[in-house]
């Protein structure tokens, strides 16, 4: 009997153990997998920061974006690459951002490919990496010959405007802002040109857009040389109809100063809402030097 009761006793103290140890394992990997979870949500918030930064140095100037691997610092209350890497380690451990960039196939001047490489140390024996890539355009410089200009600034006046910085930011259409016709005079007004660098021969304004068809409720786009304070002339007179991808242009004055263009959307809400958006797809001037 007593040895069967000591039998009975250690069958009894292994099971606890392995128990034991099954429960601590769980608990270890719980931790660690929330701990990863939390440093790869992290990594990904510094790789996206490291991309809108490239873009606002792009914006700056594309003569900065050169090819390698840069860090980034502020400088002057503005961003720069410095180095060919950033240390990190205040936010993950032993960690670092480098921002890659790289020509494209077949070589093109006005076109790279930007990675944003985040890596750390999860623990001695294991390195975690995040990596997000883009390729950005020198949108300033379609084609020789040609500056193009965009507005910096908007006035959302009925905050009838979804993503208004959107109508701006990129030259082929591919994000765009949304205005409801659901209102009653000026809707939103983009101002403040870039600053021309040229002596132009020609100069146009351009404007892409789509539209839903409305009720009854209609839209209206108009631009003025005079300030945002100044007379406007329409673009696309008040309507419902609905359209397709569209561009529109107005030849300017080669001598017209940017910094007094405006272009505005102006809605008339004459019945119930109709739900209808114009979508602003680019804005920008041309100038022939």
């Amino acid at each position: 009997m007593k040895g069967q009761t000591l039998v009975e006793l250690l069958i009894a103290v292994g099971i606890f153990v392995i128990v034991i140890s099954s429960f601590g394992l769980f608990i270890l990997d719980s931790f660690v997998s929330t701990r990863l979870a939390k440093e790869m949500a992290t990594a990904n918030l510094l790789a996206e920061e490291g991309i809108e930064v490239t873009k606002s140095i792009k914006d700056n100037s594309w003569d900065d974006i050169l090819v390698g691997n840069h860090g980034l610092v502020i400088s002057g209350n503005n961003w720069v690459f410095e180095g060919s890497s950033e240390d990190i380690s205040s936010l993950l451990k032993n960690g670092t951002r480098v921002i890659a960039v790289e020509e494209i196939e077949p070589p093109n001047a006005d076109r790279k490919k930007i990675t944003s490489i985040i890596t750390w140390e999860f623990t001695p024996n294991r390195t975690q990496e995040i990596k997000l890539a883009t390729y950005l355009t020198n949108w300033q410089k379609l084609s020789a010959g040609i500056e193009i200009r965009k507005p910096t600034n908007h006035t959302d006046i009925l905050i009838k405007t979804t993503n208004p910085g959107s109508a701006y930011d990129y030259p082929d259409g591919t994000t765009w802002a949304s205005t409801l016709y659901d209102g009653k005079g000026d809707s939103i007004t983009f101002h403040t040109w870039e600053q021309t660098t040229k002596t132009y021969n020609s100069l146009s304004l351009k404007y892409r857009y789509h539209a839903d068809q409305g009720i009854d409720d209609t839209y209206a786009v108009a631009y003025s040389t005079t300030g945002c304070a100044g007379a406007f002339t329409d673009l696309i007179s008040p309507t419902s109809s609905g359209a397709s991808d569209t561009t529109i242009s107005v030849v300017l004055s080669p001598s017209q100063d940017l910094s007094q263009l405006c272009l505005k959307i102006y809605t008339n809400k004459i019945k119930g809402p109709d739900n209808a958006n114009i979508y602003t797809r680019d804005i920008w001037t041309e100038g022939d030097f």
